[in-house]
């Protein structure tokens, strides 16, 4: 993904991977499964991941919401994972301290009992507040402006090498 503001207006991107050759969207809706990601993002303040499973529903935060790897380009990575609690959103989020800018593997293990995340085979825990019950699927946004915009100058790439989907057994 090549990341760049055009006549002053920031470009991203939301790519969704596809399923057993799936035609319409949702292209990957499971309940529950593995995400697996092997990308390379260039810092770049201003731009940001927020690779998510979000519902089918699109009743959000009701529904949930699971993003890894999230985070301004410019700082380190991490993940969330939002709900509601007491009528209000509320979130939950699992921080590894690593920088982007080199080569990373992001694994999001969704089951019924909870999701751990792992980043470069290392787990960094097990999230079991928000944990979604219903269909989500999987989208790479990629974005810019949360919370502030990239200079006009600032450009480069988020590169993805595989990713990988398994649905539960």
């Amino acid at each position: 993904m090549f990341l760049h503001s055009e006549n002053g207006v920031a470009m991203g991107a939301a790519p969704s991977p596809k399923v057993d050759g799936a035609a319409q969207r949702p292209y990957n809706s499971l309940v529950y499964g593995r995400y697996s990601v092997r990308f390379k993002a260039d810092v770049l303040p201003g731009f940001k991941l927020a690779w998510l499973l979000w519902p089918d529903s699109k009743q959000w935060p009701q529904d949930g919401e699971i993003d890894f790897p999230e985070g301004d380009l410019s700082k380190v990575i991490y993940a969330a994972v939002h709900g509601v609690e007491n009528g209000v959103h509320d979130n939950e989020v699992l921080r590894p301290n690593v920088p982007f800018g080199d080569w990373h593997t992001a694994t999001t293990e969704w089951r019924a009992d909870g999701i751990e995340f792992f980043l470069d085979g290392k787990s960094l825990g097990v999230s079991r507040r928000f944990t979604p019950t219903k269909p989500m699927h999987y989208i790479l946004q990629t974005e810019s402006c949360s919370p502030t915009c990239p200079l006009p100058e600032t450009q480069g790439h988020v590169l993805v090498d595989w990713v990988a989907i398994w649905a539960p057994s």
